[in-house]
């Protein structure tokens, strides 16, 4: 990733990675509720625009939700699926907010991986990304992906990579897939958890909680009143 000159030899952002991959995730996602059982919960597929002018469609739909923040149970975000094959963690990026860190975990052990801290925890991810219009008013949400520990390079050399990336291919030509090179089996596990995780969710009668602690609690127990 990032070496060399683009795949096609052109100066065009196709943003394979940021953030074709995550769209590509939702509509598999989504095409997985479709071929199974109605749930017993309502399910939105959402895919907003202008995140990095400013969360701009995220916080449109928060303003004007087609379900009310009060009734909407939780939010599932995903951005920047990498190609490098599975991996053996799930990054939980604002981990130890919510209950929620728990449905993931528990899907997360039953394909062999385990729960990963941000490792930037100072880029704020949690709270300028498109969940986080929402997360104000007062709805739990996950934001997870295989990130810090690929199966084929191990911790130390996983994150060389994802540094790589970064500083090589964000936002650059570089931001293509390469059939060669690319790996998409850890986006088709990453779907696969949170297919499973977002299934949970709409089939529970639960309503996971803030944790102690989180500046968001309070806001969802007074919506909830």
């Amino acid at each position: 990733m990032g070496v060399g000159t683009p795949v096609d030899g052109d100066s065009i952002y196709n943003g394979a990675t940021d953030n074709a991959s995550a769209v590509a995730w939702m509509l598999e996602i989504a095409r997985g509720f479709k071929a199974s059982p109605a749930p017993e919960r309502s399910v939105l597929f959402l895919s907003v625009t202008s995140e990095e002018s400013g969360l701009l469609g995220s916080g449109y739909y928060a303003e004007h939700p087609f379900f009310p923040m009060a009734k909407t149970v939780a939010v599932i975000n995903t951005d920047v699926l990498l190609f490098m094959g599975k991996f053996k963690d799930v990054m939980l990026t604002g981990s130890g907010q919510s209950e929620l860190d728990e449905w993931v975990r528990r899907e997360a052990e039953k394909q062999g991986r385990y729960i990963a801290l941000d490792p930037n925890p100072d880029n704020g991810m949690f709270f300028r990304s498109d969940q986080f219009p929402l997360v104000k008013l007062g709805v739990p949400a996950i934001y997870a992906k295989g990130y810090v520990d690929a199966e084929k390079y191990g911790k130390e050399e996983t994150m060389k990579q994802v540094d790589r990336y970064w500083k090589e291919t964000y936002h650059s030509p570089f931001d293509e897939y390469n059939p060669k090179t690319d790996d998409l089996s850890g986006v088709i596990q990453d779907a696969k958890l949170l297919y499973h995780v977002g299934t949970n969710l709409a089939n529970s009668t639960e309503w996971p909680k803030w944790n102690e602690g989180s500046e968001f609690k309070a806001i969802r127990e007074n919506s909830l009143k």
